[in-house]
């Protein structure tokens, strides 16, 4: 484990490149996608109360996870990340437990608010953790990876409503799943075009390497715009509104993300060797 300096050990300075770098502000947008959703399936927001809660903390789980197990591939790609990830494994481990235990129990209570839902309620919010546990042999494959992880996001947010109000799963629930799954999915491939480099230096081939950057970034335009479409045809103006400012938020967050990468290369230049 590499040492660290007295200013990475009392500052904030490492918290706050980590919380950009390892997505975890991707987990606090979900809460807007699950209120996205709700509006645009006319489910008032009252009842789905804490389970605006369900999908960021299995995402904070997830993220944490999968960034805390360092591949030969994020050592290319992001060397500085993949360090300090390492560096703070002990801390990282904790907050994910603690993400973990409040995700278990906060599905298990509503299930238990409504009993007939049953532990195939509860076996369903642990898919997830199964698609986690195979996204390493995912990655190995074309576009894979990408439809691993919208589908897991289209399928937390729908969930997340699904188990906390008890909404029916309807033709419009449908439509909200693959609403979300095309837009992560363009997400997805979008980072894996900025990640060329790094792709083929581990011999990974994704669907953004078989376009090229410029189709990566047109399909990456027309996959969310089809998604806005559909929150649109489904819930108007409003629902559509909020799932552009969801977008919005992605790509400031994206830009913040990287202006934190920058500040740390400056940083350590500046520190004493």
């Amino acid at each position: 484990m590499c040492d660290r300096s007295p200013h990475d050990r009392h500052g904030l300075r490492p918290v706050s490149y980590l919380f950009y770098k390892l997505n975890i502000w991707l987990c606090a947008t979900a809460a807007l996608m699950i209120v996205a959703s709700a509006v645009a399936l006319s489910i008032p927001l009252r009842s789905v109360g804490t389970g605006l809660l369900l999908a960021p903390l299995l995402f904070c789980v997830i993220y944490i996870e999968d960034r805390r197990t360092a591949s030969d591939e994020d050592w290319i790609t992001d060397p500085k990340r993949t360090r300090i990830v390492q560096q703070y494994r002990t801390e990282l481990l904790g907050a994910e437990l603690l993400a973990l235990v409040g995700y278990q129990l906060l599905l298990v209570s509503h299930i238990l608010e409504n009993p007939i839902r049953g532990a195939g309620y509860w076996l369903l919010g642990q898919l997830p953790f199964v698609v986690l546990a195979m996204y390493g042999s995912l990655k190995r494959y074309s576009t894979f990876d990408s439809i691993a992880v919208g589908a897991t996001w289209a399928f937390m947010i729908v969930f997340s409503l699904v188990v906390s109000t008890g909404q029916p799963v309807t033709g419009a629930v449908f439509v909200v799943f693959v609403a979300w799954f095309v837009i992560t999915f363009g997400g997805v491939e979008s980072r894996n075009a900025l990640d060329l480099d790094g792709d083929s230096a581990v011999d990974k081939t994704t669907l953004a390497g078989h376009l090229g950057a410029t189709a990566t970034r047109r399909l990456e335009r027309l996959l969310k715009t089809l998604g806005v479409g559909l929150f649109w045809y489904l819930g108007g103006l409003q629902a559509a509104g909020l799932v552009v400012v969801h977008l919005f938020l992605v790509r400031v967050f994206r830009w913040r993300t990287q202006q934190a990468g920058r500040g740390e290369l400056l940083a350590d230049r500046a520190e004493p060797q």
